[in-house]
Order: structure tokens, then C-alpha cells, then sequence
């Protein structure tokens, strides 16, 4: 896989995918100014503001997403709006028995937490005037086999054509990684979570409990985690070992209100402590979303000239490793250099599949281990370990 750059022509670079990955790599390549650079991101999102206050807290680890802001320069920024991990741990099991308690401290900026809504919205902020094109959402890429270029098809009938190198950031059904990884397809990981969010002003017995940081509750299979976002914001991933099916069939994903879906997760969770079932019951909005991953691969993949993926595209894990945006903003860290300095891609391919490959058997092994025999006393002494 080589890179192609030129002193005398324009490389036509396109992202596809506006996550964090591919809005921090397109970043990095602006501050470098690298020469005889075109660029442009294409994100299926119609606006920024689409996705509202998606996701939970993200908290950056120094030798991946903390160096990827350094290297997009955005690292004082933020610091402005990440807390420090200083929020109580707690593991208990469903009988409501306490495994680990781990009071955080105020000043601890080693692995600093931001919501994943403002660490994009800083990324979107520093780019230059028209870099993304919101409302485009890919559906196919094609190389011209006699130029070498390439064309993106999109769901709007529009074409991007004459591409020079395509990054396929566009996540875990990444109509890019065809090109680049025939055959595979996201598996289903046999969880699935219903996520939720709640003021927790309106719950001062929980807010109590949690104290500003988080509570897993583990057991029987299942596991409730609540989460402390910023502005008062809880999230709660209520997450079962079910059919793959269940998040489309079940009769939580067929009630025809709110009410009734909480009302039917609840009793999914018969017997466990009333503190769980309470996080569990204040939820609004229920999302189901099933939890899918790729193989960890072994093999170097199939090589096709400036074709190349960045972060769940490339190496979609389970969240139990916690280091799904770590790791692609190690991959936008490590390819905006590649890009910048001219170095062949694959270099860049070798960094993102050793590290992919690593942290994705680790996930793997966490999410047995979450949903096993004795897990809240096994992720408990999981967690002592690491101390």
C-alpha cells in the first residue's frame, strides 16, 4: 500500500466518515499545512447538531487520544473541557453487595473525561470553513482501474470522482473497507445495550450514590452502568447477553411507548437490588444498540493502492476495554503523520493493526469476564490489579 503524493500535483484526499477520528485526522492535516493537499470529509449527518448529546463520557489515555489533541493542537482546548477522573468507582454485584469503592481524586488529570458531543464539537471547530460536507452519506467506493483514482458513490445520487486517496473513517459498517478487507463483516457480540439519559438533579438518592463518577452492577449475565456525564447529564447502558434479534423482536423493543419499554427492561432484571432497577427505571429515550465487533486478524490485509481505514472501520471492539476513540485517535495521530511526511501507508497499516489487534483481544476477554461467573468479584480484582 503506497502512498501518493506529488511537488508538482494535487492529492484529492476524502475522509468518509465525520467521527472523531476522521474529523481529528482532516484537523492534523490543516495545522501540518501539508503542500499539494486537497482535502475534503464527507459525513452522512445532515448538520453538526444531528446528534445532540450522543454518547456518554470518553476519557482520553496520554499515549493515544491525549497525542492525538497535542498533535491537532487542540490539547489546551481541552483541558478546558475535560474533568478530571474524579469520580467515585463503584462495582457491586446484582444482590447489591459492594466489590470495589474507589473514591477519585479532584486533581487526578491522568486520564482526564470529556463528552464525546464536546470533544467533537472542538474538533469541528478548528477545521477550515467548508471542510465537511454534511449530508453525504457514502454507500459505495470504486477504483478506475487505468487512472487509479477512485469514486465515491452516495445515497443522494451525487458521485465524488477522480479521488486520489480514500480514508474509510465511516465506522463499523464501512462501506470503504470492502476495498481494503473483502469478505468481512461486523459480528454480533452476543450483548446489547439499551442506552438511556436522565437530569440527575431529578434524583438526588442516585446522584448521592454515584457521586459525580459511575456504578456497574453486574450479575446473572446482565449489567446496568450508570455514568456521570458533564451538566448534570447520567447515562445508563442497560446490557444483556440476548439474541441478536431481541433488540428488533423483543417485547422491550415492541412496546409502543417509553413507559412500557423501561417498564419490560425492568423485569429483565427481576431480583436484582432496588438501586440498579432505579437507574434502570429513570432512564428516558431508550436506544438499543447492539454491540458488533471485527475479527482480530492475523494476516496482512489485501493491499490496494491509498485505500486505507481509520478507528471502528478498521478495528471495531466492544466497549469493554474502554478504547474505542483512544484508538482512533491513535490512528488519526499516526496517519496524519504518515500523510504529512510522505512515508508509505503501509507503515501506518503495521501501527493500526498491531495496536488494533491487541487492545481488540483485551476487549474481548472483558466483555467473558463482565458477563461471566462471579463478575463483579472478578472485575473487581481486575481493576485492583491495575492499581
Amino acid at each position: 500500500m503506497a502512498s501518493k503524493t506529488s511537488s508538482s500535483t494535487t492529492t484529492r484526499i476524502a475522509i468518509v466518515g465525520g467521527g472523531i477520528g476522521g474529523l481529528t485526522l482532516a484537523r492534523i492535516l490543516q495545522l501540518r499545512k501539508v503542500p499539494n493537499i486537497s482535502l475534503t470529509l464527507f459525513e452522512s449527518d445532515s448538520a453538526e447538531s444531528e446528534r445532540g448529546s450522543f454518547g456518554g463520557s470518553l476519557d482520553l489515555k496520554q499515549q493515544s487520544g491525549q497525542r492525538a489533541m497535542r498533535e491537532a493542537g487542540l490539547y489546551e482546548g481541552f483541558l478546558k473541557l475535560c474533568r478530571p477522573a474524579g469520580g467515585q468507582t463503584c462495582i457491586m454485584d446484582h444482590m447489591g453487595r459492594v466489590h470495589l469503592q474507589v473514591e477519585g481524586r479532584e486533581d487526578d488529570l491522568s486520564n482526564p473525561e470529556i463528552d464525546r458531543a464536546q470533544l467533537r464539537g472542538l474538533i469541528l471547530g478548528s477545521l477550515e470553513p467548508g471542510t465537511v460536507r454534511w449530508g453525504h452519506k457514502a454507500t459505495a467506493v470504486s477504483r478506475d482501474a487505468a487512472t487509479g483514482k477512485y469514486a465515491i458513490e452516495f445515497a443522494s445520487g451525487y458521485r465524488e470522482s477522480d479521488v486520489d486517496l480514500v480514508v474509510g473513517a465511516d465506522g463499523a459498517w464501512s462501506c470503504v473497507r470492502p476495498l481494503v478487507w473483502p469478505g468481512v463483516a461486523p459480528i454480533y457480540s452476543g450483548v446489547t445495550f439499551v442506552e438511556t439519559k436522565a437530569n440527575i438533579r431529578d434524583h438526588p438518592k442516585l446522584a448521592a450514590r454515584i457521586g459525580g463518577g459511575s456504578l456497574v452492577t453486574m450479575g446473572q449475565g446482565k449489567c446496568v452502568m450508570a455514568q456521570m456525564s458533564a451538566n448534570d447529564v447520567l447515562t445508563v447502558y442497560t446490557a444483556l447477553r440476548v439474541p441478536e434479534e431481541w433488540a428488533r423482536t423483543s417485547a422491550v423493543a415492541l412496546a409502543a411507548t417509553e413507559q412500557e419499554k423501561l417498564a419490560l427492561l425492568v423485569e429483565e432484571f427481576a431480583g436484582w437490588n432496588e438501586t440498579a432497577l432505579d437507574f434502570i427505571r429513570v432512564g428516558r429515550n431508550p436506544i438499543m444498540r447492539p454491540i458488533h465487533t471485527l475479527p482480530c486478524d492475523s494476516e496482512p490485509r489485501t493491499k490496494i493502492d491509498n485505500v486505507v481505514l481509520l478507528g471502528d472501520a478498521a478495528h471495531l471492539m466492544s466497549p469493554f476495554a474502554g478504547a474505542g476513540v483512544n484508538m482512533a485517535l491513535a490512528d488519526a495521530a499516526d496517519l496524519g503523520e504518515i500523510l504529512a511526511t510522505g512515508k508509505p501507508l503501509a507503515e501506518y497499516e503495521e501501527m493500526m493493526r498491531e495496536r488494533g489487534n491487541r487492545v481488540g483481544k483485551m476487549s474481548s476477554a472483558n466483555l467473558e469476564m463482565f458477563f461471566g461467573e462471579d463478575a463483579a468479584k472478578k472485575v473487581a480484582e481486575f481493576f485492583n490489579s491495575k492499581k
